[in-house]
């Protein structure tokens, strides 16, 4: 027994803990499979029957309990003093990595930028502009700690993400430009006929757009493809087309009249906007602080 790995007692006190494999093997980023094989090494190595499944889950035997609560405190202890010195060294010198477009980070994220460097003015915060795609594969592979994105978009099995907003897209254009077209009622078609500034295909946004356009059987013209989100809005400001742009983002401009939406007949669905993280760093302190700052600013 002096010999047996913590490494097994402390796969063993997950899945007693969670009563579940899968959810085990999710926390702990070990398959399955191999969770399995690691209680059954560890029954073998002290001779005694640990679990027994019902159709709840994994239930402890007598001496599974019996372990369980001996060793409880000791991980739960090494869990604790490892979040402390995760903090510790957050404050010291960390660097937190953040992906996202422009509008996103503005409009969802400055708040918490100001909120959690108060709480931690010592971490470097880096922003890293790109396509959602490209940033979500950063992510994946670590080179990422956060990324802010639209969704909805094809998510790894190795990433996990928050809901931070509900929002509203629709067609804008500029009242001084196209003030002929302020309250017109009009068929999604018709916006074949007008001067669109769209982003370019591999955009969440774009891909939205052209899968309503698919299920309407339509295909648009755009008179300007851009690169990023922030620069559709920006011509649209400048008269030079209409575009297809979050309302949550132009509530002054739809207010002062700068900017209206155009009156469609089709009811555009709504969309969510997440902030997704790599499932390795659900025990770091700052990155699910900086995340529950962000989620409870935008839900204010």
């Amino acid at each position: 027994m002096e010999n047996i790995s913590f490494e097994l007692y402390k796969i063993f006190y997950y899945v007693a803990k969670t009563k579940n494999i899968t959810k085990a093997s999710e926390i702990l980023l070990i398959s399955q499979p191999a969770i399995t094989q690691t209680i059954k090494k560890l029954e073998n190595e002290l001779n005694v029957t640990l679990f027994y499944r019902t159709s709840r889950g994994m239930e402890l035997t007598h001496c599974g309990e019996e372990l369980f609560q001996n060793i409880k405190n000791s991980i739960e202890c090494l869990n604790h003093c490892k979040r402390l010195l995760e903090e510790f060294d957050c404050k010291e010198n960390k660097t937190l990595r953040i992906g996202g477009g422009t509008i996103l980070l503005k409009h969802n994220a400055l708040e918490g930028f100001k909120i959690f460097k108060e709480k931690y003015p010592n971490v470097k915060i880096e922003i890293t502009r790109g396509i959602t795609s490209e940033l979500l594969n950063k992510l994946r592979d670590n080179l990422l700690d956060l990324v802010l994105f639209t969704m909805p978009v094809q998510m790894d099995e190795h990433l996990d993400y928050r809901v931070i907003e509900t929002t509203q897209d629709a067609f804008i254009a500029n009242s001084s430009f196209y003030h002929d077209l302020k309250g017109e009622k009009m068929s999604i078609k018709e916006l074949t006929n007008l001067p669109l500034v769209l982003q370019f295909d591999m955009s969440s946004s774009r891909k939205f757009l052209n899968a309503i356009c698919k299920k309407n059987k339509i295909v648009l013209h755009n008179s300007y493809e851009l690169e990023s989100y922030d620069l559709v809005l920006a011509f649209v400001k400048a008269g030079l087309g209409i575009g297809f742009i979050n309302k949550n983002h132009i509530l002054e401009e739809l207010k002062s009249g700068e900017l209206f939406e155009l009156n469609i007949d089709y009811p555009i669905p709504t969309r969510q906007i997440g902030i997704a993280f790599n499932k390795r760093n659900l025990n770091s302190t700052y990155i699910m602080e900086f995340i529950n700052t962000i989620d409870k600013n935008n839900k204010k």
